[in-house]
């Protein structure tokens, strides 16, 4: 990194480097006690709302480009200064920079004073990156590759009289919990300097800190401690009137900052999109072992219901009535209509998506336990997952075993029971997305309609992917509508996704149910995991590269709103030969005329996200082979599929 000589580097820099050196000292000390973990979550955390505020304003060595008003500079340095003197001096001196007596931090070494530099950031395991964090495994748990936090650990080494660590002496939750609370408002009122648009921006980079965190947190413990830190919010409180001339102390005082006695009413928390990230995680991870899935864990996490409660989701064949057998959608996920109505229950308008199995060797009927087990799982967490904004998913209310009610037949398949949205009809069955493809009386749906579409499918795959909820089953007839009007009358802007693959998450090896031999569903897969073979035999699992070649063939679907087997010029799908689906891919990348027509058509950002998708870790920067299921690779992956993928559209103006 180039030497900036101190003339030319802005107080502003200087001050907000000294507010991150702060945050670095407190949150990487050590001996905390392990149940205040989460309030060392909630500082860090705290500490990229700053970053992300400092990143969106353009904040860096100079105030050249700094966008913020010369009146408001100002106030901008008080704020950043009354920040780095509170970190600064937190439980070591007094508001006079006196030693406190009885300190809670004090200044720690190692016994040959020097502290080893950690691993570098380095997705690829190449091109290690040269900057020198502190040393402490909490660190990585965090995103470590933003250019202002390097440039500002970098300046802020070269301040003296700072320690390189510090540890805790004794420890004062109430104390530190109101430390988080100040450097909260203080965050908080700087996000109150923004116009409309930086706002908007500030969410978007908040989104994705936030995902990244989820990448590099994978542990149920850690995941616990996220949903926790959230919780954390301050109080208000009732006091006589005072008129207050510095806007700082103003704003700290209506939080009820100032001080900490008399609280009594409570505001409601930040991070509620870190929130509902770490709980959906943490369930996704735990919910198939019963010495994790507990009560206590499910209260830890503020669930709804208690583990038994959610993991009572079977219900009894007889309570299904279908209405008829027959499907419009080839595939493994046969879609028909039903109503639910168990006993002294309302009667309640259904679909139902089969799954099938293959009964095991030496066994007379039913399922592999295994995956009997997955497909609980699998209904409990799209039960549980009732905010359709979350994944577009449409909620579960439970699974059954096909069992015919008057023969005893086992039919060796599970129907996973959904409910219609609230905003349907009862009578409004689901539209697919292939339907319309291969329908004559749909029209084409305008450009601004298609890349909508493909923007929020792409959205929800990235925030999937966040929580490391592999889709495994991603294709046109898996992207479901409904209009009461009929298919002419479809909001684009609505989809649900549906079709989930005994989906588990990415960390997961025991990949025990291979999917069935079937063109129609192969040819959305990547030629790695199509038929007989399936998981790729050397044992690598399912991988998010892999729903990213789903997304692409999607993708080509609606910019030619055809069929990926029309495109293809697949005259018989249901026939097709393996070698068929297999040579899908290389002919999507090699035969120039698929991209070429999405380039003439919708311009040349789809066709490259089109083609990013399709050829996988290569164009989001990874190298061919690498193991996605790593935490790094796999925040690397997130932030480059929204660069690459997600964020072109959603800057496209149409």
């Amino acid at each position: 990194m180039a030497e900036v000589s101190l003339a030319v580097v802005s107080l502003t820099f200087q001050v907000f480097s000294g507010c991150i050196q702060g945050y670095e000292l407190i949150t990487d000390a050590r001996h905390m006690p392990s149940d205040c973990q989460y309030l060392r979550v909630r500082l860090m955390t705290e500490k990229y709302r700053l970053l992300d505020w400092a990143d969106v304003v353009k904040l860096d060595e100079t105030d050249d480009n700094l966008l913020i008003s010369n009146s408001s500079k100002g106030l901008l340095l008080d704020v950043l200064d009354q920040q780095r003197r509170l970190l600064h001096q937190f439980g070591r001196l007094d508001e006079k920079y006196k030693n406190l007596s009885k300190p809670l931090l004090v200044d720690y070494a190692e016994e040959n004073g020097v502290l080893p530099d950690p691993p570098a950031y380095s997705p690829n395991e190449e091109s290690p990156t040269a900057v020198h964090r502190v040393d402490s495994d909490f660190q990585r748990r965090f995103p470590q590759s933003e250019v202002l936090l390097k440039k500002s650990l970098e300046w802020a080494k070269k301040s003296t009289g700072i320690p390189r660590r510090l540890k805790w002496a004794t420890f004062d939750r109430a104390k530190m919990e109101n430390l988080v609370l100040k450097l909260a408002s203080f965050n908080d009122f700087m996000r109150e300097m923004l116009n409309s648009q930086q706002l908007e921006n500030l969410a978007i980079k908040q989104t994705r800190t936030e995902f990244q965190i989820m990448q590099l947190n994978s542990t149920i413990q850690n995941l616990v401690q996220i949903f926790e830190s959230t919780a954390l919010g301050p109080k208000r409180r009732r006091r006589r009137s005072q008129q207050l001339t510095n806007p700082v102390t103003a704003y700290m005082q209506a939080q009820g900052l100032d001080d900490v006695d008399d609280e009594t009413e409570s505001v409601k928390p930040a991070f509620q999109g870190l929130a509902a990230l770490a709980q959906i995680k943490a369930l996704n991870y735990a919910i198939e072992d019963p010495s994790i899935f507990t009560d206590e864990f499910t209260n830890a996490i503020k669930l709804r219901h208690t583990a038994s409660e959610i993991r009572s989701v079977e219900l009894l064949r007889s309570h299904i009535r279908i209405i008829d057998e027959d499907s419009d959608e080839s595939g493994e996920s046969q879609r028909v209509e039903a109503y639910y109505h168990p006993p002294h229950s309302q009667m309640t308008s259904v679909w139902i998506e089969w799954k099938s199995y293959e009964p095991p060797p030496f066994q007379p009927s039913g399922p592999d336990p295994k995956i009997h087990e997955r497909v609980k799982a699998l209904a409990a967490l799209l039960k549980e997952n009732n905010s359709k904004d979350q994944f577009r998913a449409p909620h579960c209310l439970g699974y059954f075993q096909d069992t015919d009610p008057e023969t005893g037949e086992d039919h060796c398949r599970f129907g996973l029971v959904f409910e219609k949205p609230p905003t349907a009809h009862p009578n409004t069955r689901p539209i697919s997305l292939r339907a319309l493809l291969t329908s004559a009386d749909v029209d084409m749906p305008s450009l601004s309609d298609r890349i909508e579409l493909m923007k929020l499918l792409s959205e929800t795959l990235e925030r999937l992917h966040a929580v490391n909820w592999l889709h495994k089953g991603l294709r046109s007839s898996n992207i479901l509508f409904f209009s009461d009007c009929g298919p002419q009358e479809i909001s684009y802007a609505d989809p649900y996704i549906s079709g989930f693959d005994y989906s588990r998450p990415a960390m997961n090896d025991d990949m025990t149910e291979k999917p069935p031999e079937n063109a129609s569903s192969d040819i959305y897969r990547h030629p790695l995991v199509q038929g007989s073979g399936g998981r790729e035999g050397s044992g690598g699992g399912f991988k998010k590269s892999y729903d990213l070649y789903a997304l692409g063939i999607i993708l080509l679907e609606i910019a030619y709103w055809q069929p990926i087997d029309k495109i293809l010029g697949i005259q018989n799908l249901e026939k097709a030969k393996p070698s068929v689906t297999i040579s899908a891919r290389d002919r999507l990348l090699k035969e120039q005329k698929f991209l070429k027509y999405v380039r003439s058509h919708l311009g040349d950002k789809v066709m490259r996200v089109v083609k990013a998708c399709l050829e996988g870790p290569g164009a989001f920067g990874l190298k061919k082979n690498v193991d996605e299921k790593k935490e790094v690779v796999g925040a690397e992956l997130q932030r480059m599929f929204y660069e690459k993928v997600v964020k072109e559209f959603v800057q496209m103006r149409i």
